[in-house]
């Protein structure tokens, strides 16, 4: 096992040892897991580049489906193409070699129409991130992103100009809670004739080489159906957490559901990890979820109910409802957004101030 750190040094961070009955022990610390460690099950593959994962590293000889997956895959995926985890950890000597040769080219923004093409075909580049849209990594003006994509398809695909839609709102709403003095991922929308991109840093990362240990909610809660505004309180009390940064998560529990961003899952949230102790991470994935697209590809009409106060959202919720006020507001007014979008933007801020 070893540790990227910020400044781009590696380190050992010890062994990891598989025992019988499915448990690792991770050595020298001896500490014994029923399964793989918490860091390196929260850093597994998934969503929509995780499935590519058994694809594209054929000779892996890994399920097809993700769901499949037993320990001793996740182990062998990371172990022998790990190079690129979320987190700073990387498994395996195999991985580590393929780290110390990782290059990391800049990708000008001209071609991410055809890296987002090759993509959908099954060759992402970078990145092993989670998430269900359609997203590659890349290296760009000095940092390290995530560019989720939406093709514009034609004049009548009312689904790909949703998609699209929703990655503006998602820039927007990021913007707003920075403005509120709430930490989130630094965000650009890049358009073209195309397609739309949305670009998110990747608070792992540091320059070129740096990387930092996160974890996210999924990892550290008790129960997975604990709302965030719920964990937060929970993490508080715990001691792992701080109030402020509690108080916080409160809030953007609070504004995720003012904003109708029905997908607000424990993956959602990212940790700093610092010792036993947590810090929360900037913000990402805000997402007006209500209005996505169905599986079967229709976009249907959604009528938004303005939620109610939690205990948990109580003494945040006046400020992050005047926040998804302002959110809609923008939405309404901003002319990258098709009409009924807008329409339904200006009918949620009139909602919220009634």
């Amino acid at each position: 096992m070893f540790r990227i750190l910020e400044d781009g040094a590696a380190r050992s961070a010890g062994e990891l040892l598989t025992l019988a009955a499915r448990q690792t022990v991770w050595m020298p610390m001896g500490t014994v897991s029923n399964g793989l460690p918490i860091e390196l099950a929260d850093a597994r593959p998934s969503g929509f580049l995780g499935r590519h994962v058994a694809a594209i590293h054929a000779d892996l000889r890994l399920p097809a489906r993700l769901v499949d997956w037993s320990d001793h895959h996740v182990l062998l995926a990371m172990s022998r193409r790990g190079e690129d985890l979320p987190g700073n950890l990387i498994v395996g000597e195999e991985s580590f070699a393929r780290w110390q040769a990782l290059d990391i080219p800049a990708r000008p923004r001209n071609e991410y129409p055809d890296v987002a093409e090759a993509t959908i075909a099954g060759h992402p580049p970078g990145s092993s991130a989670g998430g269900e849209r359609p997203k590659f990594g890349a290296f760009v003006d000095g940092r390290h992103v995530l560019v989720k994509f939406a093709a514009r398809g034609g004049a009548g695909d009312g689904v790909a100009r949703r998609w699209c839609d929703l990655l503006v709102l998602e820039a927007l709403a990021l913007n707003v809670v920075s403005s509120r003095g709430v930490p989130a991922a630094l965000t650009r929308i890049v358009e073209t004739d195309s397609h739309c991109f949305l670009e998110s840093d990747r608070f792992d990362r540091v320059g070129v080489r740096g990387r930092v240990a996160v974890l996210s909610l999924a990892a550290v809660q008790e129960d997975p159906a604990d709302p965030w505004a719920r964990a937060a309180v929970l993490l508080r009390h715990a001691g792992r957490l701080s109030s402020e940064d509690a108080r916080r998560l409160q809030w953007l529990d609070a504004f995720g559901a003012l904003i109708a961003n029905t997908d607000r899952h424990p993956y959602n949230v990212v940790f700093f990890v610092e010792g036993v102790s947590l810090r929360l991470a900037p913000a990402f994935d805000q997402v007006s979820m209500l209005y996505a697209p169905t599986a079967d590809g229709q976009v249907p009409p959604r009528t938004f109910a303005p939620p109610h106060a939690t205990a948990d959202t109580l003494d945040v919720w006046d400020d992050a409802r005047a926040a998804a006020s302002e959110f809609w507001q923008r939405a309404s007014d901003d002319a990258r957004l098709t009409d009924d979008v807008r329409s339904f933007s200006a009918a949620n801020a009139s909602a919220l101030v009634s």
